[in-house]
């Protein structure tokens, strides 16, 4: 017995999400993969000689992932959907599923539902994930600085600590103790303290690490105005503090990409490091990338819907190039929108809109009429003389005798 028209509804439905799923979960597993790869030198460059190295790694790394999943999510929806109505064009299943009565839009209907699910789990990525990943790498990031003095430095490297600058010009094996070592630090009117010592070693005394010296000299410059005036001491045993493992790091929200969604939409008075304007425009860029997914998979269907009997080779160049360009305007619009009388808000939602309007529109014309719209747009230019192939347009023009 022939399934009705509702079961076949829900089996095209369930075969398009099939042939979707597979591409959007490949583009954001590779996707994570390669953005974390560069990301993961850093950390274990930061965490060499670590005990922990590779949990302190895998924590970094996983405090990072919302991050890149914020405009992956986007991304592989997109890609996914592009693919799927691309696969079914040129395999001419799209004209299969039109002979048993379902529209393209009908057809395609399934990743419109998989849009709204997207939408829901960006907002959650942007609005929650997101900012307690970064303050929870931000605060790994600190606790292990302050705590393993002995990871950061590097031979013959000037580093700040504090307000102090160390340099080391040779490490022991061991790497908790050196040789050579300068420290210089600035003091009150215009003075300096510097600190020279032949070796010295890392110690730790109730939370507070400090670098132990032997055997150098101090030099202080009480005044800056009166340079002459040096004063030299000899000591035996020095001990500098570089860290203090036990100090609490800062709470949450200083930063504008660490507050929540909700925390964002209620912030009216200026934060530590940005102003109103900086907020307004971290929170509609936030909504715009998460709402995007709204309309992708239909821009996606409008650019991978095309005749079946041929191939256009250009045509996934095109349309990596449209997210390409569409995630650019939102980083121009967010600065331009900083620097206008406008305001971040009505410039983004205005891209916003555009996007969103001009793919209704040309999805609506990819889903009526009879063939595919570009072949429609392709036939009323060759009516003109014009083409839509810029390789045919060039092949076509008359050779010079």
């Amino acid at each position: 017995m022939p399934p009705t028209g509702e079961a076949l509804l829900t089996i095209i439905d369930r075969y398009v999400l099939r042939q979707c799923l597979v591409p959007i979960f490949a583009t954001i597993l590779i996707g994570l993969l390669v953005l974390s790869a560069a990301r993961f030198l850093i950390i274990f460059d930061l965490v060499l000689g670590n005990d922990q190295g590779m949990l302190i790694v895998a924590r970094m790394l996983g405090a990072f992932v919302p991050h890149y999943l914020a405009f992956m999510l986007p991304l592989a929806l997109y890609w996914g959907s592009y693919l799927t109505a691309r696969q079914l064009t040129v395999g001419s299943e799209l004209n299969i599923l039109q002979a048993t009565g379902s529209s393209i839009a009908r057809s395609f209907g399934s990743l419109i539902a998989l849009g709204v699910i997207f939408t829901c789990i960006s907002v959650l990525v942007v609005g929650w994930l997101q900012p307690i990943g970064r303050y929870s790498y931000r605060a790994l990031t600190y606790h292990l600085e302050k705590s393993d003095f002995y990871l950061r430095v590097r031979e013959s490297t000037f580093m700040n600590i504090d307000n102090r600058t160390v340099y080391v010009q040779e490490i022991n094996p061991d790497r908790h103790s050196f040789q050579k070592i300068l420290i210089f630090q600035p003091l009150d009117k215009g003075g300096n303290s510097t600190i020279f010592a032949p070796r010295g070693n890392i110690s730790k005394i109730d939370g507070s690490l400090n670098l132990r010296l032997f055997d150098g000299q101090r030099v202080v410059v009480a005044d800056g105005a009166d340079p002459d005036n040096v004063q030299m001491m000899d000591f035996d045993v020095l001990d500098v503090p570089v860290g203090n493992a036990a100090a609490a790091f800062r709470s949450r929200g200083e930063d504008e990409q660490e507050l929540l969604l909700p925390e964002l939409m209620a912030q009216t008075s200026p934060i530590a490091d940005a102003d109103v304007v900086d907020l307004s425009m971290a929170l509609h860029k936030k909504l715009v990338i998460a709402m995007s997914c709204l309309f992708l998979p239909m821009l996606a269907v409008v650019l991978g819907v095309q005749s079946s009997r041929k191939k256009n080779l250009y045509q996934s160049i095109v349309a990596i190039l449209v997210i390409i360009i569409y995630h650019q305007l939102i980083e121009f619009c967010g600065d331009y929108g900083k620097k206008s009388d406008l305001g971040p808000a009505v410039v983004l939602w205005s891209l916003y809109g555009v996007f969103f309007i001009g793919t209704l529109v040309l999805f609506y014309k990819t889903t009526t009429g009879i063939g595919p719209l570009q072949d429609r747009i392709a036939s009323k230019l060759d009516r003109i003389g014009m083409s839509l192939n810029p390789f045919g347009w060039l092949r076509g023009r008359p050779q010079m005798p």
